[in-house]
């Protein structure tokens, strides 16, 4: 089968690779979507200390199944699915005590989500498999990170009606607020610096604005720029929450007045990844319709572009790129 390779850092390749088989609880999904996401971006451009080169790209993913191992009965050949690129183990102190995303001992599918198969086992699918209308297939390729937006949002303390300010327009900036608004009940507005991005979200009925001074029962930085946390922390209302979305460079240093936070009773979290139960909720308001991210799927390649693809990304060309696998 073909794969996108990650050789090294700034170098991707396609290569033929060995299909991944399957045994009698096993499932084998032909790939017809797959996302570019930052990791795949950081990872092309500086490396990774996970990824070691020829390492298949890739988790953002959805497809369709089309061979199943003959002990599974909760799938079937033709089904459309998403699936989550590791899932929880459900027995560690992280998982035990509610957040499951600080998970050390995942599981994950048989290779990257950038090739044309990926081979499960039946009981990573009842975890991490979801089944999706056809016509959610495309869009359901981004309930991965949909669901990061879900696990960052049920850890902060929001009551609806409330107001909050995403900062950062970016694609992860967006799902935030869409989370924020159409699942939390809060009063969304968006603060970007490029005109663009602000464009798209006043299309998607948000408040948007590149200068904004008010105060707000919740903040989300989604721009990795520690000297945001000093600007906005005097920003959040009494007992209101800050989250730490972006991913900070290794080494990153913040200052900021920790009285702040001290004396209004501000809730300063950071948060990363996703728990199962949020991928599961994410496919769930996928197809229920609750959820319309439609807009964040029309910058669609075809699989042997994909050099263009990931130059688009990489450049920032457009808020979230895709890449056609399959048909």
């Amino acid at each position: 089968m073909k794969a996108v390779m990650y050789e090294g850092i700034g170098k991707i390749s396609i290569r033929d690779v060995e299909k991944p088989k399957i045994g009698e609880d096993g499932i084998l999904v032909k790939i017809l979507y797959s996302f570019i996401c930052s990791t795949d971006i950081k990872t092309y451009k500086q490396g990774h200390p996970m990824i070691k080169p020829p390492t298949i790209l890739g988790h953002e993913c959805s497809g369709r199944i089309v061979k199943t191992g003959r002990n599974v009965s909760e799938f079937e050949v033709g089904d459309y699915v998403a699936v989550a690129p590791f899932v929880n183990c459900g027995e560690c102190e992280q998982c035990i005590n509610g957040y499951p995303e600080g998970c050390r001992t995942r599981d994950f599918p048989s290779n990257g989500a950038i090739t044309e198969f990926l081979s499960i086992d039946a009981g990573y699918a009842r975890k991490g498999v979801a089944k999706v209308s056809k016509e959610k297939v495309k869009e359901a390729a981004l309930a991965e990170p949909m669901a990061c937006a879900l696990t960052s949002c049920r850890h902060m303390e929001l009551q609806p009606g409330n107001s909050a300010l995403v900062v950062g327009a970016g694609i992860m900036g967006m799902l935030n607020a869409i989370t924020l608004r159409d699942v939390y009940g809060q009063t969304v507005v968006i603060t970007d610096k490029r005109k663009e991005r602000l464009e798209l979200a006043e299309e998607l009925g948000f408040a948007a604005s590149s200068e904004d001074t008010g105060k707000y029962n919740s903040i989300v930085l989604t721009a990795p720029v520690p000297e945001l946390i000093d600007e906005y922390l005097p920003r959040v209302k009494l007992f209101g929450n800050m989250v730490l979305f972006g991913g900070y460079s290794k080494g990153t240093k913040a200052l900021f007045d920790p009285n702040i936070i001290h004396y209004n009773g501000v809730k300063l979290t950071g948060t990363t990844g996703f728990a199962s139960r949020d991928f599961m909720a994410a496919i769930a308001l996928i197809n229920s319709g609750k959820l319309d991210l439609r807009s964040f799927t029309k910058r669609i390649y075809e699989f042997s572009d994909f050099e263009e693809a990931f130059k688009d990304a990489v450049e920032g060309r457009s808020i979230k790129v895709g890449i056609k696998v399959g048909e």
